[in-house]
């Protein structure tokens, strides 16, 4: 046999005994007849997993459709068609958005540029409602500007007249009260709590401090059991908060305490004021009414003056995370905790929540509340006022200030509720000065974007207010730090 013979039978051969390039393709689009065994491993249906013998040939595909189910390919095509849907509202939207009007107000001419950021933010989009801001300056008022709506859903405009709720910016008005009280001789911030509520030392809480109170060291960011409406109106409230027993030492640890805060400094105020009062009343009767401010802790007069709070768009969190993915971490952090703290905390406040279009601080009944932790209701002008009175020495004396000046906590610690480190003392947040080395600035922010800005160096307040909920508070605010940095721009040249 000539050899290119054998050559040829050499190749039927070879030929007979391997898949050919066609079989080999089909291989890795289906899943071959063979043994399977399953192992303990499950898909989101709760149904095992099949994992198939190394002898045989698996798709990719077919595997990941048991792993996911059989909808992998349209959830991304969900999610494809979910960017496709937001990409216009992000890039479009901010343009056939009314602009809110013109932005109304006073301003110092030397502050003329922050005026020009705040009508930005409505141009742009950030602010989809409405919006306030006040900055007083040694002394004096140097920009009082709003503008939008204050309820955009029945074409309400926002004026000089309205006011809104502060969220957690009221934990700086209680602050206040609690400093008028150190100012007056009543108490001192070093002093143990039981030294005038003996029943709040029940369960380990003896030794708290009121600093520790408002350092949020007290251990008790909520308690174990349901915070009712009608505990809360009956009082019985503060038994609740005497007798519960604190997730960690106090003293020992800071984290962030959203409503139980103004609990205990009422619980304290209530003892040691001779008329019983609490936070709310005593603000009223010995500051607000005295200086003549518009403002409130807890909300009963008329509705129509309150500007409705609402939730961000979900373009907004796409855009914002886009823009500052710090958000991306807020956010994981605060729902991904494998602890639930977040669950825990708004399960002990069914009443009060904040979630997508679930104000209920839009709810008379609930703003109505004197909770001086979360509703604080006022406007911009006169938060700025009030606490322009307090650098002024109208309100507290130069050496309670200089106590205040100084956060009790600024070293690196893990936030027990919030995770990452906040620097706070006597009831306020702290940051260091934009060009003062050394020195801090304080305030508070309140949910969405509020906020309260206190420089005592340049003396300085700036408080800022929104019905328009931000996907972020505080840093994390892009319009109120866009106001921000303007501000510390004109003041680092005057």
């Amino acid at each position: 046999m000539s050899d290119n013979c054998k050559h040829k039978q050499e190749n039927r051969r070879r030929s007979a005994t391997r898949p050919s390039k066609l079989l080999f393709r089909e291989s890795r689009s289906r899943v071959t007849q063979r043994t399977i065994r399953t192992f303990p491993i499950h898909n989101q249906s709760g149904s095992r997993v099949p994992i198939f013998n190394t002898g045989g040939e698996t798709s990719m595909i077919q595997f990941k459709q048991h792993m996911y189910g059989p909808s992998l390919n349209s959830s991304l095509k969900a999610l494809f068609l979910i960017y496709l849907i937001s990409f216009p509202y992000i890039f479009y939207y901010p343009f056939v958005q009314d602009a809110s009007d013109t932005v109304r107000g006073y301003s110092d001419k030397r502050f003329q540029k922050v005026v020009e950021v705040f009508s930005s933010n409505f141009a742009s989009g950030y602010e989809r409602e409405g919006a306030a801001l006040t900055i007083y300056h040694r002394g004096k008022q140097v920009v009082n500007i709003w503008g939008g709506y204050a309820d955009r859903s029945a074409g309400r405009k926002w004026t000089a007249n309205t006011i809104t709720p502060v969220f957690s910016a009221t934990k700086a008005i209680a602050s206040l009260v609690i400093a008028v009280l150190v100012d007056r001789g009543v108490l001192k911030y070093e002093d143990r709590v039981v030294k005038y509520w003996p029943e709040y030392g029940a369960n380990g809480k003896e030794n708290t401090t009121i600093e520790d109170v408002l350092t949020h060291k007290a251990g008790i960011p909520y308690l174990k059991e349901q915070i009712l409406i009608e505990d809360i109106q009956s009082g019985q409230i503060l038994n609740k908060v005497a007798s519960a027993t604190p997730l960690w030492e106090p003293g020992t640890a800071s984290g962030y305490h959203p409503v139980t805060f103004g609990l205990i400094l009422d619980g304290i105020l209530m003892n040691v004021d001779p008329k019983g009062r609490n936070v709310a009343q005593f603000f009223k009767e010995e500051i607000a009414e005295v200086h003549g401010i518009d403002a409130h802790i807890g909300f009963a007069g008329d509705h129509k003056r309150v500007a409705k709070v609402t939730t961000p768009m979900f373009w907004e969190f796409v855009r914002d995370m886009i823009k500052d993915p710090r958000i991306i971490l807020m956010l994981g952090i605060i729902h991904g905790r494998p602890d639930d703290m977040v669950r825990k905390l708004t399960w002990s406040t069914p009443w009060f929540q904040a979630d997508w279009n679930n104000v209920t601080l839009n709810d008379p009944s609930i703003l109505s509340l004197p909770l001086s932790a979360v509703t604080g209701t006022t406007s911009a002008s006169e938060l700025a006022r009030l606490f322009s009175m307090m650098l002024s020495s109208k309100l507290i004396s130069n050496l309670t200030l200089s106590q205040i000046v100084e956060p009790t906590l600024n070293s690196w610690h893990l936030e027990q509720v919030t995770l990452w480190p906040v620097i706070k003392g006597h009831g306020f947040f702290y940051e260091p000065h934009p060009f003062i080395s050394g020195v801090y600035t304080f305030g508070h922010p309140g949910w969405g974007g509020h906020f309260i800005h206190v420089d005592p160096w340049t003396e300085t307040v700036i408080t800022y207010v929104s019905n328009g909920l931000k996907t972020g508070s505080g840093e994390l605010c892009a319009p109120y730090m866009s106001i921000y940095r303007e501000v510390y721009s004109i003041l680092s040249s005057v």
